[in-house]
């Protein structure tokens, strides 16, 4: 019996297990939501596997690797984008390991997981540890709003941190608002400097910390709460009105002294088109699970939802908006606040900064425009059908579902789910990607395995790596310059045209792989039965061609020389002083025009054996060995 006693006193046997078990007990909305997290980030690197670095993603690539991680790198604006977060972690991650799709993808996901956190924490703070804040944290989750911005990193460098300081931002603002502890004020005024050194949009911010002030933390009438609101919070508000005002000034300073090509000033038909296809092809059947069709794909997808779909969605959401003023009048305010940040953060800065580029029709089907406000949605249908915590007046609504309104609720909720999940598998993944992909790791071997002193033809690498990019980076010395490694001149050279002496001459084949670079064009007949050399006479060579170049770029002379010496190469309208080496060369030439034969005449020294001739434009030959001798997957 003593023994007995003993053991059922003693310690459990997995203590660890035990805590686990209380804290899964006591904290269940967090553990449910932290595991709703985990899944999505499942959900959403299926997504990134099928991604690949896209458009101007290789000009963010090639500005990270050339700069230092300076002040005038991580305030470089470009397109109207100022964006110092996403410049310095684009600056970390190509020093670890440049264009590595791997390495990019993990870091959004970290991105994404930090956001979503953020937001379960931002919901928990407001209306606390209820079942709904599940439901709008999902909501969230499962948005296809962000599918087109997530597989474009340039675009989650820009709206991933904007998010998560937003997030962030109002979970400080609102315990500074219920403890009245100034520290809380200053964290949030951080949060705001984060998200308005990401994306433009992050000035909008303490717009919507006041409306969330003004209309939610102080009594009475929303009209007559504002001064209130302004007055009781005076210091707060100070510091993050004199924080955005200095980022402005500093926005305007740098989009001044910036190289940015200016763009058509947006129209009033402008505004209109996108801001009305915004809302009524993108955001509200976007809110319902939508767009359920795309076009295009990859990044460059377009919500495209059917028409009938699109219809069913606005009468939704006119039957929700209604509801929620049925369940609370107040909820008029929220469906404000999310119309001024659409407005304030979406419409105008969008374009300001590419309507004299893309059309507003374009523009308004691009949900990635819309995908900050997925957040801001989530907060609003929050504030329109939950009381919030500590607020200052008694919810008015409290009244339960009947079973008509709990079944046709629940409907809803289900068949946006099943929309989202539609609108994702719909998705059309970009088919180029995995070329992209291929071609990067295939460059990546053939860098490292060049010989030392190897002279690379630049060119435009195909379109399927860039995706179609028209801007600056399109050639391989930009667009692969990440992988360089080493001080300068310690790896191979690019040229745009080479001019001189140079017997190994290399260019990248449509795979990624270095491969002899060839002439196509004309070039000179085979020599005479015996001969090895064209023939001189009075120290000159003619070198005919079997047809006339008629638009020779590049002329190239084999020859053997006994020992150095000098001699003018005369090709159509134009003649070229050369120094020729010792031993068996190749030389190139930069020309333009054409002619049916090559005159080659001595200046100084021996006139050297003229073996052959070509002249037309330089591409990659298929013949000769290649680095690496196969393409290899990306």
């Amino acid at each position: 019996m003593a023994e007995m006693q003993r053991a059922l006193e003693a310690p459990p046997a997995h203590p660890e297990l035990a805590g686990s078990v209380r804290w899964l007990r006591a904290n269940p909305i967090l553990a449910a939501g932290i595991l709703l997290i985990a899944a999505q980030l499942w959900w959403k690197a299926g997504l990134l596997g099928r991604s690949f670095f896209r458009l101007d993603d290789y000009l963010y690539l090639e500005h990270a690797s050339s700069s230092g991680l300076t002040w005038s790198y991580l305030t470089w604006v470009d397109t109207g984008r100022l964006d110092v977060v996403g410049s310095a972690i684009a600056w970390v991650l190509v020093r670890v390991s440049p264009e590595d799709w791997t390495l990019a993808s993990a870091a959004t996901l970290v991105l994404l997981g930090c956001t979503c956190l953020a937001l379960l924490r931002m919901l928990r703070t407001l209306f606390g540890d209820r079942p709904g804040v599940l439901l709008l944290l999902a909501l969230y989750l499962l948005s296809p709003l962000s599918l087109p911005g997530l597989s474009w990193w340039t675009v989650t460098l820009e709206l991933l941190p904007l998010q998560l300081a937003l997030f962030c931002a109002v979970s400080a603002h609102v315990r500074y608002l219920r403890t009245g502890g100034f520290k809380h004020a200053v964290a949030a005024a951080a949060w705001l400097a984060v998200g308005m050194l990401s994306s433009l949009q992050g000035a909008a911010v303490p717009f919507l910390l006041f409306a969330l002030t003004s209309a939610y933390f102080a009594r009475g009438a929303w009209s007559t709460a504002l001064w209130p609101a302004l007055r009781d919070h005076g210091r707060a508000w100070g510091l993050y009105i004199a924080l955005t005002a200095a980022y402005v000034a500093f926005y305007l300073l740098r989009l001044g002294a910036s190289s940015a090509t200016a763009t058509r000033p947006a129209t009033l038909a402008d505004l209109l088109t996108y801001a009305g296809t915004l809302l009524r092809e993108t955001f509200v059947p976007g809110a319902f699970g939508g767009p359920w069709r795309w076009v295009a794909s990859g990044v460059e997808a377009l919500a495209d939802p059917p028409a009938a779909l699109a219809w069913a969605s606005w009468v939704l959401a006119v039957v929700v908006v209604l509801a929620s003023l049925m369940y609370g009048w107040r909820a008029w305010r929220a469906w404000a606040i999310l119309a001024g940040w659409l407005i304030i953060a979406d419409v105008v800065p969008v374009l300001a900064g590419g309507s004299g580029v893309v059309s507003g029709l374009v523009l308004g089907l691009s949900a990635r425009y819309v995908w900050d406000a997925t957040g801001i949605l989530v907060l609003c249908l929050g504030l329109a059908f939950m009381p919030l915590v500590g607020g200052p007046d008694p919810w008015l609504g409290p009244r339960r579902l009947s079973r008509p309104e709990f079944a046709a609720a629940t409907t809803l909720v289900v068949a946006i789910v099943f929309g989202s999940l539609w609108s994702f598998y719909d998705y059309p993944a970009d088919p180029t990607a995995a070329a992209a992909a291929s071609y990067i790791a295939t460059a990546r071997l053939a860098l490292a395995d060049a010989p030392s002193g190897t002279v690379i033809v630049d060119g435009p690498v195909p379109s399927d790596v860039t995706g179609g990019f028209v801007g600056p980076v399109t050639n391989a010395s930009r667009v692969l310059s990440p992988l360089l490694s080493g001080p300068p001149g310690s790896g191979p050279a690019f040229v745009a045209q080479p001019d001189g002496t140079d017997d190994h001459l290399l260019e990248f084949d449509g795979y990624g792989r270095l491969v002899p670079s060839g002439i196509y064009g004309a070039a000179s007949p085979a020599l005479p039965a015996g001969a090895h050399c064209w023939p001189a006479s009075d120290g000159s060579v003619v070198v005919p061609l079997t047809s006339a170049a008629t638009s020779a770029r590049t002329l190239r002379i084999g020859y053997l020389a006994g020992s150095p010496g000098r001699v003018l190469v005369t090709f159509g309208a134009r003649s070229l002083l050369y120094s020729f080496e010792q031993g068996l060369h190749s030389a190139y030439f930069p020309v333009t025009g054409g002619s049916g034969a090559v005159f080659i005449q001595s200046v100084s020294g021996e006139l050297p054996c003229i073996g052959n001739a070509q002249a037309g434009v330089l591409l990659p030959s298929e013949a000769g060995p290649a680095i690496p001798p196969v393409a290899v997957a990306g």
